[in-house]
């Protein structure tokens, strides 16, 4: 049996989207995936045979692979921001193909002729079969999945979460924290850290909360960006309380999706109770998709035309990545 075309994620292991798991998992009987960081995947004897699939920081060098694609679909964070990703405007390597989604393209404003295919970040389809109507009396009062930083100001949540006589409430918090956050809450018995989780225990964890905290940064590159948590919220039809910012005001017009809105320094007041909280068990969830996505956005022509000729590919390279 000759071997499967390979498409190799390059990455530093921290900003990998949902999008490229989804896309990952739906190749895998027919095309061999891996992650590898950019020394490993360059260390590879076969990476002439290889499409690289590139989320981006910086780049300079082109890896030897068949066919290259620079996945744009965040900025830099952190200070010098807007510096960085004008360095990765103009001195990383120039690819075969990249992806973005339109607010990132017009901050990166690149002037060539790169073929660039746009599409949203998504959700996995396996969300589907966790969907649920919200429970009336769940286990956590709260949820929120996602990084917590004080870059995100989280710190902040928690203490208006505290000030806002929610002693008596708890929150469920599940992803990486840094800068100590956990330990300068760690005498608040009622804020729960539990650290990263695979998604399927995520999923299951979020049908124990009554409301899912849809908290977004108010600055940039948050502004740009889509708030991906947000999205898995609705299509599991939750109840969501959001901040105001202006991607979860977007992305919640775009899909039709409820929340309760505050801003940031009332976040936790005068909230309304479980009963009169608006879910989205009756949204529909497949615009938020990635399959649906996947469909309208041109990805399945390139990945077609990074293919072509690939040598040992179970099925003709026009079913390769058909739904």
């Amino acid at each position: 049996m000759k071997p499967m075309p390979k498409l190799v994620f390059v990455h530093r292991g921290e900003a990998m989207y949902p999008m490229n798991k989804s896309l990952r998992a739906y190749l895998a009987d027919r095309v061999e995936c891996f992650d590898e960081t950019p020394e490993t995947a360059t260390a590879r004897p076969d990476i002439g045979e290889c499409v690289c699939w590139h989320v981006m920081g910086m780049q300079r060098k082109s890896l030897p692979c068949k066919f290259t694609i620079h996945d744009y679909r965040s900025l830099s964070v952190g200070r010098f921001r807007g510096a960085k990703d004008w360095i990765k405007r103009h001195f990383n390597a120039i690819p075969d193909a990249r992806v973005s989604k339109p607010e990132i393209e017009a901050v990166m404003k690149f002037r060539d002729d790169v073929d660039t295919v746009l599409i949203d970040i998504s959700v996995s389809d396996s969300v589907l079969q966790y969907r649920k109507r919200p429970s009336q009396k769940p286990l956590y009062d709260f949820g929120y999945v996602g990084v917590m930083s004080r870059e995100r100001g989280f710190e902040n949540v928690l203490k208006r979460f505290l000030d806002g006589q929610q002693t008596s409430r708890t929150i469920l918090l599940i992803g990486r924290v840094e800068d100590g956050i956990d330990q300068q809450f760690a005498d608040a018995d009622n804020i729960i850290f539990t650290g990263p989780l695979p998604q399927n225990e995520v999923f299951e964890r979020l049908a124990d909360v009554g409301v899912a905290l849809g908290y977004f940064p108010n600055h940039a590159p948050h502004i740009y960006q889509t708030p991906t948590k947000l999205l898995e919220y609705g299509a599991l039809g939750m109840r969501i309380l959001c901040n105001e910012q202006p991607m979860n005001r977007a992305r919640a017009k775009d899909y039709g999706l409820n929340a309760v809105w505050r801003n940031d320094d009332n976040l936790f007041e005068n909230l309304p109770s479980l009963v009169d909280w608006p879910d989205n068990y009756l949204v529909d969830p497949e615009p938020l998709l990635f399959s649906t996505h996947y469909a309208q956005s041109g990805l399945e022509s390139l990945l077609e035309r990074a293919f072509a000729g690939s040598e040992g590919a179970k099925k003709p390279v026009s079913d390769l990545t058909r739904f």
